[in-house]
């Protein structure tokens, strides 16, 4: 059998998450190519692709959940 290739895919949408960051205070930074770049003035730094219609990798949700002080499983509750 074959290896798999790439990440295991969360069931949040890339743009469910971008509204459930701007929400809770993240904001939009300009000048990023293939990643949305937010910014929170307590929060970590977030990156999220350009694929709005996409579903976030779980290591994607890993970092997002870190940022916040939370767990995979709290962040992908809250933005459902």
């Amino acid at each position: 059998m074959g290896k798999e290739k790439g990440f295991s895919l969360s069931p949040i949408k890339t743009s469910d998450m971008r509204r459930f960051l701007e929400r809770r205070g993240y904001d939009v930074q300009p000048g990023h190519h293939k990643h949305l770049k937010l910014k929170h003035a307590t929060y970590g730094e977030v990156l999220l692709p350009l694929k709005p219609g996409g579903n976030l990798s779980q290591l994607a949700v890993k970092q997002i959940a870190g940022a916040m002080g939370l767990t995979p499983d709290e962040l992908v509750k809250q933005a459902r």
